[in-house]
């Protein structure tokens, strides 16, 4: 996955700032790669672009915000293995990548011992299990989040995105869910003919365990879940009922920021991209660049654009309050 240009926040690290792109990103490759490779990764990311050690406990508080370790001995044998197989250094408790050349690292770690997926999200007594955390969800959420699951598992990552789209979050069956940030999703409305955004961090959560991260998401239209979601649901409309009922828990938040996208085809590698800005007084920043990574089998709905993005459910309350009344029952 790419890098975005702008980094909109960052944490403190004993005075690095550690972007939540870094972080995001280093979640990706713990799950993907394993520990040993990923704290490898961040060493060389610091000191490439800053010239910097790294202090231990610097290391572990990085370990704990992408894996949610509670042991900082976790975070020494990570370290103690990387020494010995040479591809870092020790200096009194500052620690630096000796070996910067990425094929050097993936052939010296012993693949076989990198945990499964499973794993790295946390199963068994250790820690807070993805069993735990989809258990403690609303009934009908679970649902939804074991069908995800299961599609995944058999290779149907876009039909899951598909599925995940018109139901947890709500977007009519001719919309498209175009792309995650963070807590962020953008999707387009075919029938507003308008981008809109909304914000969640549980539901992020879940779209993390899934496997499904910071990325271009607008190819699930071309893999539709229609036939899963008519034989849970009967439709769409009553499919979307789940969305409202989580909105009523205090699920999504709406952006305060005036934000703006443009939307384009890279005419070179005939992918799209989306970028996305946000209003600073009287001029367009960009915040995110969100690039599709594979070239598209059809035309997507949505057409090269420009424009503002809605920040808000409904245009028209009335609207909105049909599909709260829809939902009693549903849990």
């Amino acid at each position: 996955m790419r890098v975005w240009k702008r980094f909109s926040d960052s944490v403190v690290f004993s005075g690095i700032h550690v972007t939540r792109d870094l972080l995001s990103l280093g979640r990706r490759l713990y799950y993907e790669k394993g520990p040993s490779y990923t704290i490898w990764w961040f060493l060389k990311q610091v000191y490439t672009k800053r010239r910097r050690l790294v202090k231990f406990r610097d290391i572990y508080k990085f370990h704990q915000a992408i894996a949610g370790v509670k042991s900082k001995n976790a975070t020494w044998k990570i370290l103690k293995r990387l020494e010995l197989y040479g591809l870092i250094e020790d200096i009194n408790g500052w620690y630096k990548p000796v070996i910067l050349d990425e094929s050097f690292v993936k052939g010296s770690i012993d693949w076989k011992r990198v945990r499964t997926r499973d794993q790295v999200i946390g199963s068994g007594a250790k820690g807070q299990s993805a069993k735990k955390v989809v258990e403690e969800l609303p009934k009908p959420v679970q649902r939804v989040v074991a069908v995800a699951r299961q599609l995944i598992e058999q290779g149907e990552k876009w039909r899951a995105v598909d599925l995940l789209a018109h139901t947890l979050l709500g977007i009519r069956q001719t919309g498209i869910l175009v792309a995650r940030k963070d807590d962020a999703f953008i999707y387009y409305e075919e029938k507003t003919s308008k981008m809109h955004m909304v914000k969640s961090n549980k539901l992020a959560e879940i779209f993390e365990q899934l496997g499904i991260h910071d990325e271009f998401l607008a190819l699930h239209c071309e893999h539709e879940a229609d036939n899963i979601i008519r034989r849970m649901y009967g439709s769409h409309d009553v499919a979307r009922r789940i969305h409202y009922l989580l909105k009523e828990q205090g699920w999504f938040r709406y952006p305060s920021e005036h934000y703006y996208y443009r939307y384009f085809e890279d005419l070179v590698s005939k992918t799209w991209c989306i970028i996305i800005y946000v209003r600073r007084g009287n001029t367009l920043e960009e915040v995110w660049r969100i690039q599709q990574e594979q070239q598209q089998q059809e035309g997507l709905m949505i057409q090269k654009r420009a424009g503002a993005i809605v920040t808000r459910e409904h245009v028209k309350e009335e609207n909105e309050e049909t599909y709260f009344n829809r939902s009693k029952g549903l849990f």
